[in-house]
């Protein structure tokens, strides 16, 4: 399908995670109420919010660029576990990087 149609299918898709997860979080952000375009999600599945006490006291925010058609940019936060491991908390795709797409993620 298109993009336009695999971002409607976002907010059913994140329903369906959270009743397999249910401490599973997530936010989507679109343009306005009747023209529902898609600018910004955030996700965060529940083991990793429930075990942040147990990381290393720092958190690395990461981005890559998205290519296709519809460019946008996917940023992680990622953390340290005892045993030296990557751990992912959090992730969000956003339409651009700016200021303001990285305070919604924050």
């Amino acid at each position: 399908g298109s993009f336009e149609h695999a971002y409607q299918l976002l907010t059913g898709y994140f329903a369906e995670v959270r009743l397999v997860d249910p401490d599973f979080i997530f936010g989507i952000q679109t343009t306005s109420c009747k023209d529902k375009r898609f600018t910004r999600c955030f996700w965060c599945f529940g083991p990793p919010k429930q075990t942040y006490k147990l990381l290393r006291p720092v958190v690395v925010i990461d981005r890559t660029f998205l290519k296709g058609r519809y460019r946008g940019t996917l940023l992680t936060a990622i953390a340290i576990n005892p045993s030296n491991h990557i751990f992912l908390l959090a992730f969000s795709i956003t339409d651009s990087e700016t200021t303001e797409s990285g305070t919604y993620f924050l």
